[in-house]
């Protein structure tokens, strides 16, 4: 088990780590970057409600962020979407901090909860993913697998309620702390 571990976390840092280096070295253009947030704030934008308008954003970011780390541990047997989810991720960071700079010290402050929470949850799925391929590959040369890929998924999905705590903190920072220094920074 302990050899899954260090396979799965070599994994999931090695491509975080080299999306963000290829944001870095060739970014996405900023406006596919803005189209893509947009696009998510577009319907809380038209509130006239300041405290609506709050309320709504801190909702969206916390569904969509939610609604990714459940599916890397749910989808961790394909082993591609939890790759892709660490490969988006870190390659949108390369690339907003190849644009903005120094302005984006902004996303420091909810940063600090929300990466850890989606590489940890990425990490929980490609751990899965790992495990599907040895078991396939021990049935293939009629071995017993070594665990139960049921209750790998069930430890998984209790190991993500961590993740989620951080994702629920990181909504609310993101909303009333890295916006409005983003704002400031501009």
């Amino acid at each position: 088990m302990r050899s899954v571990n260090s396979v799965s976390l070599a994994l999931t840092l090695s491509v975080f780590f080299t999306a963000v280096f290829a944001g870095l070295v060739a970014p996405a253009p900023f406006e596919s970057v803005e189209e893509q947030i947009s696009t998510l704030v577009k319907p809380v934008e038209r509130s006239e409600d300041p405290a609506s308008r709050l309320a709504g954003l801190v909702s969206i970011i916390l569904y969509n962020n939610v609604g990714v780390a459940i599916r890397c541990v749910a989808l961790g047997f394909t082993l591609i979407f939890p790759l892709y989810v660490l490969y988006a991720n870190g390659y949108i960071i390369g690339s907003v901090v190849s644009f903005v700079g120094y302005g984006s010290i902004a996303l420091v402050p909810h940063g600090v909860f929300e990466l850890p929470a989606i590489v940890y949850s990425s990490y929980l799925g490609v751990r899965i993913g790992v495990l599907v391929l040895i078991s396939l590959v021990l049935r293939i040369k009629s071995r017993e697998p070594p665990a139960s890929l049921l209750r790998e998924y069930v430890a998984s999905l209790a190991r993500l309620s961590y993740a989620l705590l951080f994702l629920a903190i990181a909504a609310f920072v993101e909303v009333f702390v890295s916006l409005p220094i983003g704002y400031i920074l501009r």
